[in-house]
């Protein structure tokens, strides 16, 4: 589908001239294709013709028609003109209200066509002068009188139109004028007064003479600013003009019903097309009307276009024109809103050279140019590209509208999304709210703009969040940058790689080791050890290297690739070097572009200082990206004086092709530096998991894990690992002996005399300053390790290792594992361990339920005896924390506790200490820490009532579970029958009664006594069952009974009472009540012991439903209260329809009626069927009856309003007073009063 198909297009070709209405035929095409908006049409017939006619007095005015260029104006005034001046174009005219309005002008008048161009003749003489010329054109010459011979004007102008009647008595003369406007804005200031004042004299003498004035102009010059250094003249001039402006709906309906009028097919397929995008706009939906009218022309481009100062003198309509021109014959597009927004008019500013001559355009559009440019070379995201752009030219079509290019005025994001229809695909995608989707992506598309530009050409007002283009940041930061990459000599280069050099070696956030050197502590893995070696890392040559105290383990340098200093590579065994030697164009172009943002950014401040340090993030990231993916091959290494390059170094290494470049350093590094690390330590340690000493190095971590690792029964993989590594385990045995570490310490202990200590300075080395190691010249172990292997011999038994402040045997080993490492590895000294405490052994192994034996063996090394020893305790801890906290929250029977709150806390307080003792035999848990266990047998003997306690406990546990069943029962029951039944009475006396024996001591180890309890409790279970049984049989029908009311609720009269019901005066109260009864009066079922064997309760609750008379009872009462109701409203009926009062109705009843009355009076019996007729007649014989209801206690209020004693006098007055209340307002006679 292409344009073509949506739109009868009807292009606007030129500019209408004024002087073409002057030719016949020209004025006839003016007049048919003028199309006339309802509004525009009001103005005219209210406003344009009134002011033009002179058949009707009135005051007259002169005409400003106020329209910018390409609005209409011209058309408009030559469409008058020529209607004024030929009578046979009226019927020409496209809107009827306004044809008919016109017959008061149509060709009433003579009419003069002015159009003012660039000349410097006063507005007078151009007048006077056109006139002169027409007149003698037409036979009757008039000469105006010069300038400097009147006092006024008025006067010749009405000379003028009196020798212009002499010939054209019957006719006005009307003086048309386009671009007055144009023509005002050149005269100087005197010349303009003088020009205003002729203006006002003939706006004055229009209202006396048949002379009319109309005047084009392109704004309304009265609230223009432009003429406000001569407001006094023009306010003159103002009181003798009206205005009619163009509006921007005028222009609309000109766009939509001339140059892009629709079928009402079109319509509906541009509506079809339109709808699915509207969704995404704000308002679309609303002015669907609008858009489909305009359609591809968005509504907002006339209003935009409208303030825009600087249009051409085309004006919009052509503009427009030009632009559907070349749309039609190319298809609508299916991926987007195919509307053309103003944001397209910036092609046709820019491509016109003129527009360069004004400042404030040529600025925007240079602006504007920059952004498109930087936009087309350096925008990130390429999909929203296209929006970037077409925001930018709608910004600058914008600027051109806010009066001050320099405000911070300009579009929200919502604008800019509603007034350009910018589009993406990706928002439908989001699957949010459509607008706020396609909002988000505008928004981040503003955000990539600013970014580009650094912050330049373009900017946001937070107040208000509108964007603009601002002209007051319009620096070229590239350029600069580039003009000063230029001019940085080698040295400079040198100090800006290594910014970028630190970048990819990950060491921006480390601090150097030694002020004013680029010199870094640096850690490399000896891969063979899987151990890290601390060293030095230099940007810079070996010359420095004497700055680098302590000495460390290796040394790599990073020599300057562009200014490199004189040095002797000594061919050490501990250096490496790496030099750049590939330095490619790309590479030095970042670098220099990096090297001189940096350099402007710090002579820079503020903003500029802001922008330039973020151009150098940029060229940063850009250069370590080069050197990321190239360096590898860039550079090359040398040890020992062997030079290559760094990839045929890598190979055989095991390195991938995934490795970053610090990774590749160091590998590097650590193949060059592996026989060295040998050589300075043959006996370290082999881990099986990488250990590390640097800044965020894990060794000290490593080694509390693995000394934690030591009292743990499940060992973290860490742990282990650094265990295995020291030669410590044997399988998950600690076994310090196998480890030749810790047999270097174990034999300097033994060395030791009786009483002597092994110091730390006998243990650990020092080399130099914060540099320690055991065994330097074999092992070369890290005080770390030292402090594991210190740990091991404690939980061995085999040392006792001291602090300051603080000793750890194996008894305390958990003390040990929780110390900070630092203060164990500057531990005081090591010490030899005491003997073994036998006795108190045996006495622990027999309290615990263990052969005393197996003390003997725990003391002969085995370590099984231990483990069962601790496992024994583990359970016995247990049981007593359970039992302790079954004892604290009470051990429930029937709902009490089986012990006092004094047995509680003497017996919690046993098993309490009891528990501390136990727990404390947890350390125990090696045969080293044991030979420190050192109680007497006494100590360990007290806390042989704490075992017996827990038994009882759990014997009594067990026992009040195994009986809960019947006391659940028992309770529940005591809830089902009444407080005051004697079930419950003694159920309470039996529970106080159980309650009292159970609690004595010697009944709670009686099996007699327990067994003796639940025989008492089932029988009072059966006990209950019986009473309950009884009071049930009471207080249900039995089936046979079931049946007997079933037969009274199908019973006649019962339904005849129902039917009478609906009888004003009877006394419902009575039938509901019997209604009641009958509902609770429930039946039972068959219900036997077993039923109440696992619930005490059926279907019958005997507290909440107490018991009055037997249901049997209850039941023969309701017959007899049927029977005597049924009479009672029988009789009640009779003596109502005895009443004379109600007889004197009968006369009004239907015959039959009357018949039916008339049988139940003298029958006195109901009939058997209480028909639908016999209650109608019922109802309309007692129709003058009142029911008036009685309530028994407002009575009882009435007749006792103080609640005192009253005499029968008082009572009867009352009683009267209280139903003259009742009655007041009703007929006596006609009131029957029930009780409810």
């Amino acid at each position: 589908m292409n344009y073509q198909d949506l739109v009868q297009f009807h292009p606007i070709e030129s500019v209408i001239q004024l002087r073409d209405a002057n030719k016949s035929a020209a004025a006839q095409d003016l007049v048919s294709t003028y199309v006339i908006s309802d509004p525009m049409a009001q103005r005219l017939v209210d406003l344009v013709i009134p002011q033009l006619q002179f058949d009707s007095p009135q005051d007259n005015k002169g005409l400003l028609i106020v329209g910018n260029y390409g609005t209409g104006k011209s058309h408009l005034m030559s469409v008058v003109s020529a209607l004024a001046e030929n009578a046979s174009l009226a019927p020409l005219i496209s809107h009827p209200k306004v044809r008919d309005s016109a017959k008061s002008i149509a060709g009433r008048f003579k009419v003069i066509r002015i159009e003012i161009g660039a000349v410097m003749m006063p507005l007078r003489d151009i007048i006077t002068t056109s006139i002169e010329e027409e007149l003698a054109e037409w036979g009757t010459p008039y000469r105006f009188p010069a300038a400097d011979k009147v006092k006024e004007n008025k006067t010749a102008l009405e000379d003028m139109m009196a020798a212009f009647h002499k010939k054209f008595p019957d006719q006005g003369l009307l003086l048309v004028v386009d671009e007055l406007l144009d023509y005002l804005r050149s005269r100087k200031d005197q010349a303009l007064i003088l020009d205003l004042g002729f203006l006002r004299e003939v706006g004055e003498v229009c209202k006396d003479i048949r002379l009319r004035f109309v005047a084009g102009v392109q704004e309304a010059i009265f609230d223009s600013q432009r003429f406000a250094h001569v407001a006094d003249s023009l306010g003159r001039v103002k009181d003798r003009f009206q205005q009619v402006k163009i509006v921007t709906t005028d222009v609309k309906f000109v766009v939509s019903n001339r140059l892009l009028k629709k079928t009402d097919k079109q319509l509906a397929e541009v509506r079809a097309y339109l709808e699915p995008y509207a969704k995404f706009y704000g308002g679309m939906s609303e002015r669907l009307d609008e858009f489909c009218a305009l359609f591809p022309i968005h509504p907002d481009y006339v209003d935009t276009f409208q303030r825009i100062p600087i249009v051409e003198k085309r004006g919009v309509l052509q503009i427009i024109s030009q632009a559907i021109k070349g749309l039609m014959g190319q298809p609508v597009p299916n991926d987007r809103p195919g509307i053309l927004a103003y944001d397209s008019y910036w092609d046709a500013i820019t491509d016109n050279a003129a527009h360069r001559a004004n400042p404030d355009v040529k600025a925007i559009m240079e602006c504007s140019g920059t952004l498109e440019t930087k936009i087309q070379s350096a925008f990130p995201k390429k999909t929203y590209k296209p929006m970037a752009l077409r925001i930018v030219r709608g910004l600058s079509v914008h600027r051109l509208t806010t009066g001050d290019i320099h405000s911070s005025l300009g579009l929200t994001p919502e604008e800019m999304r509603d007034h350009l229809c910018l589009y993406h695909s990706g928002a439908a995608e989001l699957g949010g709210e459509p607008a706020e989707d396609l909002l988000t992506v505008v928004e981040t598309t503003l955000r990539e703009i600013h970014k580009t530009v650094s912050g330049q050409f373009i900017s946001s007002n937070p107040d208000n969040r509108q964007w603009f283009l601002d002209l007051k940041k319009t620096d070229d930061y590239d350029a600069l940058v580039e003009k000063r990459a230029e001019t940085l000599d080698n040295g400079t280069l040198d100090r800006f790689y290594y910014d970028a050099l630190r970048q990819v070696l990950e060491c921006t956030d480390v601090p150097t080791h030694v002020t004013g050197y680029q010199i870094w502590q640096h850690e490399i893995e000896w891969r063979e050890h899987k151990a890290g070696r601390l060293g030095y890392l230099f940007f810079g040559a070996p010359n420095e290297r004497s700055t680098a105290v302590p000495t460390r383990d290796f040394y790599l340098y990073f020599i300057q690739p562009f200014d490199p200093p004189k040095y002797s590579d000594e061919k050490r065994a501990d250096e490496v070097f790496f030099r750049l030697d590939d330095k490619q164009p790309e590479f030095i172009n970042s670098l220099r572009l990096y090297a001189g943002a940096l350099d402007l950014a710090s002579i820079a401040s503020g903003v500029k200082k802001q922008v330039y340090e973020k151009k150098a993030a940029e060229y940063l990231l850009r250069l370590t990206k080069w050197l990321r993916e190239h360096l590898l091959t860039a550079i090359s290494v040398t040890y020992q004086g062997n030079r290559k390059k760094l990839t045929s170094a890598l190979q055989g290494t095991g390195g991938g092709g995934n490795l970053n470049v610090r990774d590749a350093i160091n590998l590097v590094a650590s193949v060059s530096l592996a026989a060295h690390f040998h050589d300075d330590a043959p006996q370290y340690p082999v881990f099986s998991t990488l250990v590390t000493y640097g800044r965020e190095g894990n060794a000290m971590q490593a080694a509390q894990e693995a000394i934690r690792g030591l009292s743990q029964p499940t060992r973290t993989k860490q742990a282990s690992a650094i265990l295995d590594a020291l030669g410590l385990l044997e399988g998950d045995r600690v076994v310090p002996a196998n480890s030749t570490a810790a047999k270097f310490i174990l034999d300097k202990l033994e060395a030791k005399g009786q009483g002597q200590v092994l110091n730390r300075n006998e243990v650990i080395t020092t080399l130099e300053r914060d540099i320690d190691y055991m065994a330097p010249g074999s092992l070369r172990l890290e005080p770390c390790w030292v402090a594991v292997l210190a740990a091991s011999l404690v939980y061995n038994g085999d040392a006792v290792l001291a602090i300051p402040g603080t000793k750890f045997d194996a008894t305390n080993l958990p003390g040990l594992t929780t110390t900070p490492l630092s203060d164990l590895t500057a531990f005081k000294h090591l010490e030899k361990p005491k003997d073994w405490n036998v006795a108190g052994l045996k006495a622990l192994f027999e309290l615990l339920g263990l052969a005393p034996g197996l003390a003997v063996q725990v003391t002969q090394g085995d370590g099984a005896p231990v483990q069962q020893l601790q496992k024994t305790v583990a359970e016995r801890v247990e049981k007593l924390v359970m039992a302790r906290q079954q004892l604290l929250n009470g051990l429930p029977f029937w709902g009490q506790s089986l012990y006092t709150d004094a047995e509680v806390a003497q017996i919690g307080e046993t098993m309490r200490r009891c528990k501390e003792f136990l727990e404390g035999l947890q350390a125990y848990n090696t045969p080293g820490k044991i030979k420190n266990f050192h109680l007497a047998t006494a100590d360990i003997a007290a806390h042989k009532s704490a075992f017996q306690r827990l038994a009882e406990i759990e014997s009594m546990e067990r026992f009040a579970r195994e009986v809960s069943q019947l006391t659940n029962y028992l309770s529940q029951a005591e809830t089902v029958l009444p407080d005051d039944h004697a079930w419950v009475a003694e159920s309470r006396r039996v529970r106080t009664d159980l309650l009292n024996q159970i609690r004595i001591p010697e009944n709670r180890e009686s099996e007699a006594f327990k067994a003796q309890l639940e025989k008492t409790l089932r029988k009072l279970k059966s006990d209950y069952v019986r009473a309950y049984l009884e009071l049930y049989r009471k207080a249900r029908l039995s089936l046979s009974q079931d049946k007997e009311k079933s037969a009274l609720l199908r019973d006649e009269r019962l339904n005849a009472l129902k039917r009478l019901a609906v009888i004003e005066v009877i006394n419902r109260q009575q039938l509901t009540d019997l209604e009641n009864e009958f509902g609770a009066l429930k039946t039972g079922r068959p219900l036997t012991e077993k039923d109440l064997d696992a619930e005490p309760q059926a279907d019958y609750w005997p507290r909440l439903e107490p018991i009055g008379a037997s249901a049997d009872v209850r039941l023969s009462n309701l017959k007899a209260q049927l029977d005597q109701v049924f009479g009672a409203w029988t009789q009640a009926l009779l003596n109502d329809l005895a009443d004379p009062v109600i007889q004197a109705n009968f006369d009004l009843l239907k015959p039959a009626q009357k018949k039916l009355i008339q049988a139940f009076v003298s029958s006195k019996q109901l009939p058997d069927e209480i028909s639908k007729d016999f209650l109608d007649a019922l109802q309309q014989a007692l129709s003058g009856l009142t029911k008036l209801s009685l309530d028994l206690g407002g009575l009882r209020t009435a007749l006792f309003p103080d609640g005192s004693p009253a005499t029968p006098e008082e009572v009867r007055r009352r009683m009267g007073e209280y139903l003259d209340q009742l009655l007041k307002g009703r007929d006596p006679a006609k009131v029957r009063i029930v009780v409810i």
